[in-house]
């Protein structure tokens, strides 16, 4: 009788589980919860510090811990927002309060698999490891917002003045030009390794033409690039310029349009076919 009620009981615990590990959000995520705190979850329009570790089989794919500061900042579409695609993310945050742990996984594609690591190739799910950190508040956001804006106004003047002065001639004798083509105007080589070939690296970074107009930048984003170092992801002066640094480093790159855009119009029409380039670098 006693080995019968603990089969019965072995077999009550299991279906819980299983029937806890089958939980799945209203877009199809299949997901665990593994802490829930109670708190409350985020509004439309806030926004979620988490530690976020992306896997695939036994590889981790990317971590929150190696960002600048230690987080992954996910911000929730605001009241009447039309989103075209639910990602994992976004399903989970809603689901979180401050201090929940979740789990929550995303069926691979054929499109995704071609990126997977050798190892992973048969793998049928990427899974998200979450830990909410905190919920930014609308009233935070719109603080943190007007910070931000002045920020990012103090580095844009800074670049747009380097770039016109640049456009003068004024800095030819701090300038060093490469075989290529590419310029480079080191501000500090940084105390950090050398970058490496492959080497997957964020970069914060401010563009603009020669006479300061902006065409793109991260800080307003809040979110430095990230990518493989020197594997022809980005165009040719930046890819290059970056192998020319460490970790730390800040500097200025002036690349001409054979390094970059060459005779076509890019981001939108905002730079012209044949422009030269200039981005202020920080790399991490």
């Amino acid at each position: 009788m006693l080995k019968i009620k603990t089969l019965v009981a072995i077999a009550c615990i299991f279906g819980v589980a299983n029937l806890f590990a089958q939980n799945t959000t209203e877009h199809g995520y299949r997901y665990v919860h593994h802490t829930q705190k109670g708190g409350a979850k985020p509004r439309p329009g806030e926004a979620i510090l988490a530690n976020v570790d992306v896997y695939v089989g036994k590889t981790l794919l990317s971590s929150s811990k190696k960002n600048p500061g230690g987080v992954y900042r996910y911000d929730i579409p605001a009241a009447g927002e039309t989103v075209g695609h639910y990602p994992p993310l976004l399903d989970a945050a809603v689901l979180m309060g401050k201090g929940d742990s979740l789990t929550i996984y995303q069926n691979v594609d054929d499109n995704m698999r071609n990126y997977l690591p050798p190892a992973e190739k048969e793998e049928k799910e990427i899974r998200f490891e979450i830990v909410l950190l905190e919920i930014v508040t609308l009233e935070q956001k719109a603080a943190a917002a007007k910070a931000l804006e002045a920020a990012v106004k103090v580095i844009a003047d800074r670049v747009q003045t380097k770039a016109k002065a640049y456009g003068a001639g004024l800095l030819n004798a701090e300038i060093t030009t490469r075989p290529s083509g590419l310029k480079m105007l080191v501000e500090d080589p940084g105390q950090g390794a050398a970058i490496q070939e492959g080497e997957t690296i964020q970069v914060h970074y401010f563009g603009c033409l020669k006479d300061g107009t902006r065409f793109d930048d991260s800080y307003s984003r809040r979110q430095p690039l990230q990518f493989p170092a020197g594997t022809g992801q980005m165009i040719g002066g930046f890819d290059e310029g970056v192998m020319q640094l460490k970790h730390g480093a800040r500097a200025y790159l002036f690349i001409p349009p054979a390094l970059g855009y060459g005779d076509q119009d890019a981001a939108g029409g905002t730079i012209p076919a044949n422009s030269e380039l200039v981005f202020y670098i920080e790399i991490f």
